[in-house]
């Protein structure tokens, strides 16, 4: 239990007690764009260590297994067959979405070569969140309205009218498409929403339609489906019809450990200078990254702003110290862009949670218990307050990104089964993020109310 700020009555309070700010150590200059005329005394080529960059087969560590794997499924697209379905499961930063890049990219090439027009898509299911929303953005991303004379809307026409448009599309541009959709299981229901029947779920109904094309809709090219997820159990719940449509191979990536992210960062240390990196550079964000569940995408990051942070301070040479305030400014950066834009009753119930983490000697709590806390913290700033139920479902999308765990438990026959929560993220950190905001910054967290939580819990 925490009892270092006795004097912090709110959390506006606690934010500015603990320091919330992420540090800024750009210098000010006379000429503030003479930025742009200067030579980058730390970065080579620094789009190197981009997410998104699509490195060469050489610089892809560990994961050949895969990529030979990966390939046979999509190889018959070269000559304009129809691959296989296939799953890609494994942790964020395991290299799912980098393997398929890679392969795809092949694969697209070698069919040029033959002559075969293949389109490639790469849709983000996270930032679509629904079927809709997701045949839209697929049939921009393949449609050149100058060759076929179709429009996409964003909005206005039935979900049956994008498809259309899509097949019209697909068989006037390609002979193969390769259909890669990654954090696929962002289209199912939720544990709370497991009413819905299966084949009626956004992610079933997608992949009905883009595995039956040809059958059903008579579309000559051929379509391939490469579908990503964290969720190690998401071919679990297919509906039995689509599985049997779609037929995916399940490809599971393991996470990195500290010497496979460490070779990583070694095979595009071409994005610095030479001489630039100190040599603890590289094993130190190896190892801040191993701890973060082997999340290459962390390591390339922190590789990145270990950089940044020795170029703001203007010194020409990259040193653990740049690691460590990386490391420290990348997390509350982090926290914060997530917490600012949740919505106000999310955060609400994140800072119940995260009160009850920090304040008493527990880290796994009940639904109940935390919305007794949210229920306290809302009405001590004049806020609605809602049902339990809809808290829980507000509280879903955190637990997909990595902000908090729900679990589904029991405790034998007392109290038969319930949701149990527990915070993945730094609760301090949380508080500190959450206190930046107007509203939720009036939320008291004094003495009284310390007592109060404990007192709420495991009631």
């Amino acid at each position: 239990m925490d009892s270092g700020t006795a004097q912090v009555k709110t959390l506006g309070d606690y934010a500015a007690e603990h320091g919330a700010v992420a540090h800024s150590r750009s210098k000010a200059r006379d000429d503030p764009l003479s930025v742009l005329d200067e030579d980058d005394p730390i970065f080579a080529n620094e789009d190197l260590l981009r997410i998104d960059h699509i490195p060469e087969h050489d610089k892809i560590v560990g994961r050949n297994d895969q990529i030979e794997t990966v390939a046979r499924r999509l190889k018959p697209t070269i000559t304009g067959g129809s691959g296989k379905g296939t799953l890609l499961l494994g942790k964020s930063g395991s290299g799912k979405t980098l393997v398929t890049r890679y392969v795809s990219r092949e694969v697209e090439e070698r069919g040029a070569d033959n002559d075969v027009r293949i389109g490639r898509a790469i849709i983000d299911c996270a930032q679509r969140r629904s079927e809709v929303q997701t045949v839209i953005h697929l049939s921009k991303s393949l449609n050149d309205p100058q060759k076929t004379g179709i429009t996409i809307p964003h909005s206005g026409i039935a979900t049956g009218a994008y498809y259309d448009r899509l097949w019209m599309v697909i068989d006037k541009l390609y002979d193969a498409i390769i259909v890669v959709l990654d954090e696929i299981d962002r289209l199912a229901p939720s544990d709370d929403a497991r009413n819905i029947p299966p084949e009626e779920a956004d992610d079933s109904k997608l992949l009905m339609q883009l595995s039956r094309a040809g059958e059903e809709n008579d579309v000559e090219a051929s379509i391939t489906v490469v579908g990503i997820s964290n969720d190690l159990k998401y071919g679990d719940r297919l509906d039995t019809r689509v599985e049997s449509s779609f037929a995916p191979d399940e490809i599971v990536f393991p996470a990195y450990d500290a010497n496979q992210l460490g070779d990583i960062l070694d095979r595009r240390r071409d994005a610095y200078h030479k001489g630039v990196l100190s040599e603890d550079v590289i094993p130190l964000c190896s190892a801040f990254s191993a701890q973060e569940h082997g999340d290459a995408r962390r390591a390339l990051d922190l590789f990145r702003l270990a950089g940044e942070v020795a170029r703001d301070d203007d010194v020409d040479q990259v040193r653990e110290e740049h690691v460590r305030a990386a490391n420290d400014d990348a997390e509350v950066t982090r926290v914060q862009d997530l917490i600012r834009g949740c919505p106000t009753q999310a955060k609400i119930a994140i800072a119940a949670l995260a009160a009850m983490d920090e304040f008493t000697n527990q880290s796994h709590f009940k639904a109940t218990e935390m919305y007794r806390v949210y229920r306290k913290f809302a009405e001590s700033i004049n806020t609605n307050v809602l049902g339990q139920k809809r808290i829980t479902d507000q509280l879903r999308e955190y637990e997909t990104l990595k902000i908090l765990d729900m679990t589904r438990t029991s405790d034998g026959y007392r109290e038969g089964t319930y949701l149990e929560l527990s915070l993945l993220d730094e609760a301090s950190l949380l508080l500190q993020s959450i206190g930046l905001d107007d509203q939720c910054s009036r939320i008291p967290i004094d003495t009284q109310m310390r007592q109060q939580i404990i007192g709420l819990v495991g009631r």
